[in-house]
């Protein structure tokens, strides 16, 4: 009689195939796991790698603008400056407070991407550009948790830049040369003139002072006193022209800076031709910008003079100022079909977005590069029988 099984010989077998079986399946989750962080580790160095190659600064701010990140090329930008767990006013612009207008808060508030340039002043530092750009990085949810924050040393290219804009300024002179000209010589005749005039009645002045000789006294050195201010206010815009201009902004007036250039060619435009037309539609208050003013005077003439290549057999160039929102906008139009004074065709933004397009003739850059410092936005627009114009957009300073 053959030996029965024992019912506990089965389970005991049984329990065994089932532990041999659970181990080859965590064995099998242990390798695929290995596998899976071979492959994160991989991504992540592939990663880090790219991160690393970029010509730009990559700095990650948490919420309180602690930076919690910062790739290679940022930290050999600021070589010796501990930048993790730092605050990035501190670490990277080397202030004890918050930046005004901070672009990395605004980001915050509005989930929108900012972009802009600055400059260092002080601090080992002092003197390089750097140009910025902030963007959100956003949970599930949808909501800001970090900030991406961009940066590039820009310091050479701002002193090509600066260079180019002297040899332009400089280039630009003598195009007023013959309108200052004009404009001097015609109070100085007059200065001239009711002084020969004074002098000769001065002879004639024995006894008593006849009162309409008195009185044609007064009226003389009164136009004398006049004209002679008037030289003075025409070499004065001249000067502020030609002079070197550092990067510092101002609160301005921007219809007065408009108003400042129209002198300096308005008797170039008359010799010419050339009607020009200044309209002011700005609101009291609000028409003021922050900005530089040399720059600014020198973008307006580069526009005229651009405007005026286009106007070989004269013209009207009517510039007229309108707020538009919360932005001032500036339209110069004139009537023309030089290729000079049309750097695209049909309607086309030129710096729109603080993005400037390389399709843009070289005799503009200056202007595209004022407008990106400034903010604003410069396109330029064309429509039948010769009629152009540029439209400048800058944001406006409220009250």
């Amino acid at each position: 009689m053959s030996q029965e099984t024992k019912p506990s010989d089965y389970d005991f077998k049984g329990i065994g195939f089932s532990k041999i079986g659970y181990f080859k399946e965590v064995r099998s989750k242990i390798k695929e796991l290995e596998d899976l962080n071979i492959e994160l580790a991989r991504r992540h160095n592939k990663l880090e790698a790219i991160i690393n190659s970029m010509s730009s600064g990559l700095v990650i701010l948490d919420r309180n603008l602690n930076i919690i990140f910062a790739n290679k090329v940022q930290e050999a930008m600021f070589p010796g400056v501990p930048l993790i767990g730092q605050e990035c006013f501190r670490a990277l612009y080397r202030k004890t407070k918050r930046c005004r207008n901070c672009p990395a808060l605004k980001t915050l508030d509005t989930h929108e991407t900012y972009r802009g340039e600055i400059l260092i002043k002080e601090g080992g530092f002092a003197g390089r550009y750097y140009e910025w750009t902030t963007s959100p990085i956003r949970n599930p949810f949808g909501q800001v948790t970090e900030i991406v924050l961009l940066m590039r040393d820009i310091t050479r290219r701002k002193e090509y830049e600066f260079k180019l804009v002297q040899a332009d300024r400089m280039a630009a002179v003598g195009l007023l040369a013959a309108g200052i000209a004009h404009e001097i010589n015609n109070p100085l005749t007059s200065i001239a003139g009711f002084s020969e005039g004074l002098l000769k009645r001065l002879k004639e002045l024995n006894g008593p002072v006849d009162q309409k000789k008195l009185e044609m006294f007064r009226e003389y050195l009164d136009i004398i006193f006049k004209e002679a201010y008037r030289c003075k206010d025409i070499i004065q815009n001249l000067l502020q022209y030609s002079r070197q201009s550092s990067d510092d902004t101002e609160i301005l007036d921007v219809d007065q800076i408009i108003n400042d250039t129209v002198s300096l060619i308005r008797q170039h435009a008359k010799d010419n031709k050339i009607r020009i037309v200044v309209k002011n539609s700005l609101a009291t208050g609000l028409n003021r910008i922050v900005g530089n003013e040399s720059q600014l005077k020198h973008l307006f003439l580069n526009l005229f003079n651009n405007a005026f290549k286009a106007m070989e057999g004269g013209g009207q160039l009517r510039t007229v100022a309108r707020n538009s929102g919360n932005m001032i906008e500036i339209t110069i139009c004139y009537n023309g079909h030089s290729r000079a004074a049309s750097p695209g065709s049909g309607q086309a933004p030129l710096c729109s977005g603080n993005v400037i397009r390389g399709d843009a003739p070289m005799d503009l850059s200056i202007c595209y590069s004022i407008m990106r410092h400034h903010g604003g936005d410069l396109r330029f627009e064309g429509a039948e029988e010769g009629k152009r114009k540029f439209v400048l957009q800058f944001p406006s300073m409220m009250p």
